[in-house]
């Protein structure tokens, strides 16, 4: 079993209780899905190393086909020695012992990876995450697995994420500003705690959409009264110019609500 190194979960206890923890137990697969950085990897290694199962392994589809075969290999105590890839695949394939994978940054899985992983997984249990741009190489090994989708934490717990990340790295940043900057996502939180993340302008946290319903109010009152003063004034042109401005405020705040979702 590989040995994994898990961090405090701050203000993901719901998630846990309630999605992760009883699916776990009861044999039930998942797959988690988020934005980079909302925590999936922690998440994963935490029903790791909850997981009951004697025979398991955590993967990461950002590691080598060889080593990937190998990891599951040594779970199923096939001796790994100096054997080809090819051969030990088979060995694992052929093999009746049962073993409990847990598949990291699986966008990341090469055609190989996704044939070798998806027979495997007919027979054994396989609990998934990723950003959730999945290809198509990748359907089959989804089928009958609940996605759990990862935000980012709420924000009643964000100070204590802040806390957490100060006490843990002894940094200078205040807590306040980690919470702030982080904006709830864990890996934004923890490289602020490093001075490794500067933050652009064009970032977004899933699910936190862009209000802009102040500046909508403004413009839609101010081509209002331009309709009716038109109206009164007898200015026919102006009256439709208004109007043709009402129509492209309702378009580009529909444009902003598409865009604000990607």
């Amino acid at each position: 079993m590989d040995k994994v190194e898990t961090k405090e979960l701050i203000g993901r206890d719901r998630l846990l209780k309630r999605e992760i923890y009883p699916r776990l137990r009861s044999g039930k697969f998942f797959v988690l899905v988020g934005q980079r950085e909302i925590g999936k990897t922690e998440l994963l290694k935490w029903a790791f190393v909850n997981c009951k199962d004697e025979s398991k392994v955590f993967l990461s589809c950002n590691q080598t086909r060889g080593e990937i075969v190998k990891s599951i290999a040594k779970a199923m105590g096939i001796t790994v020695g100096k054997k080809k890839v090819r051969e030990l695949e088979e060995e694992v394939l052929k093999s009746h012992t049962k073993v409990t994978l847990f598949v990291d940054d699986l966008e990341r899985i090469s055609p190989k990876q996704a044939v070798f992983l998806t027979v495997l997984g007919n027979w054994n249990s396989v609990y998934l995450a990723g950003i959730g741009s999945f290809k198509e190489r990748v359907k089959r090994l989804l089928w009958g697995r609940a996605k759990i989708r990862v935000k980012a934490i709420d924000r009643r717990n964000r100070l204590e994420l802040g806390r957490h990340v100060v006490r843990s790295l002894g940094c200078l940043m205040s807590p306040a500003e980690i919470s702030q900057e982080s904006k709830g996502v864990p890996g934004r939180a923890w490289a602020l705690g490093k001075g490794e993340f500067f933050r652009g302008d064009d970032e977004r946290v899933e699910g936190e959409e862009v209000n802009i319903a102040p500046v909508m109010l403004v413009g839609v009152v101010a081509i209002m009264t331009t309709r009716y003063v038109a109206l009164g004034l007898g200015e026919r042109d102006l009256y439709m110019l208004a109007g043709i401005g009402m129509g492209v405020s309702y378009l580009f705040r529909y444009a902003i609500r598409i865009v604000s979702k990607d």
